[in-house]
């Protein structure tokens, strides 16, 4: 039986707002070196050419990247470029990391003033083979997962280090933790913290320009991940203290995701459940897809 959300390394833009207080996140700021792309084998990476690095990403399926609107907001019709399978920008292993072309798919009510409802999906021209790549698998996606306050997340990017400093080319993650909505609001008073938003922080740890379109990840008690947030917007000096702010990627799984994906494969979840589908067809043809459960899940 095969899953989504499960590591391998383990056994189970840079525009601001006029006021210039928040800005599109693009930095994994206090992080240390991911070391293995096999650690979190959905993370991608998305430009507008083959060597241009814009946003980051996560695989969810065989065929779609979710990432945030705003990476790809001032040119939706455009033909954009994803690379799944390598930890290092613009390095393409042989026979572990691929380069694909994708179309974009906003959220139709995003708004570039308040960043709601920051999501989009890149459609990628050809589908991922995960028997031509096996260290290449998405990450799960449920419409239940609401990490509570004081929970640990996990942010993984090739953003900013510094907020002066040049993007990383290494792949690096921070933990955070998730933080009440109002004390998030305070944090960003020119914004309307709804509950379409998840906010983390933690010492010294941030996401910056260049993480944009990351996703938040959950580690459930099961031992898998979760997408549960979308790196959207924070303080254009990125300073720890004040978190990030993420797209909660949970309201979004039935009427926006799973709507625009029918095409696609989706992977089981390792606690027996599809994210997002439950139909048979789909239970079936994923038991051919993404990682083995380990046995104490069977």
């Amino acid at each position: 039986m095969l899953s989504c959300g499960v590591s391998q390394t383990e056994e189970i833009s840079l525009d601001t707002e006029e006021n210039a207080e928040e800005s599109e996140l693009g930095r994994i700021i206090g992080g240390t070196p991911v070391p293995s792309q096999k650690k979190y084998p959905w993370i991608a990476w998305m430009g507008e050419a083959e060597n241009v690095f814009n946003c980051g990403g996560a695989l969810i399926n065989d065929r779609y990247v979710l990432t945030a609107s705003h990476c790809v907001a001032s040119n939706p019709s455009r033909t954009y470029y994803v690379s799944l399978g390598s930890k290092k920008l613009f390095q393409w292993p042989a026979g572990e990391a691929m380069k694909v072309r994708a179309t974009a798919i906003m959220h139709p009510e995003y708004d570039e003033k308040t960043f709601e409802n920051d999501l989009a999906l890149l459609k990628l021209h050809v589908p991922v083979n995960f028997t031509t790549y096996p260290n290449i698998r998405p990450i799960c996606l449920s419409s239940n997962a609401k990490p509570n306050p004081g929970t640990s997340v996990t942010i993984a990017g090739w953003g900013l280090t510094s907020a002066n400093g040049l993007p990383s080319d290494q792949l690096m993650e921070a933990t955070l933790n998730v933080i009440r909505q109002e004390v998030c609001q305070k944090y960003f008073p020119s914004k309307n913290i709804t509950d379409n938003y998840i906010c983390a922080q933690s010492s010294g740890k941030n996401t910056c320009q260049g993480d944009s379109g990351s996703s938040l990840m959950h580690r459930t008690p099961a031992g898998y991940y979760q997408s549960v947030g979308v790196t959207s917007f924070g303080k254009v000096d990125c300073l720890p203290q004040y978190g990030g702010v993420f797209a909660r990627t949970t309201n979004y799984v039935e009427n926006f995701i799973k709507m625009n994906t029918e095409d696609a494969e989706w992977c089981l979840a390792p606690n027996g459940g599809l994210r997002p589908h439950s139909s048979r067809f789909f239970h079936i043809f994923c038991l051919f897809l993404c990682l083995p459960v380990p046995s104490s899940w069977k």
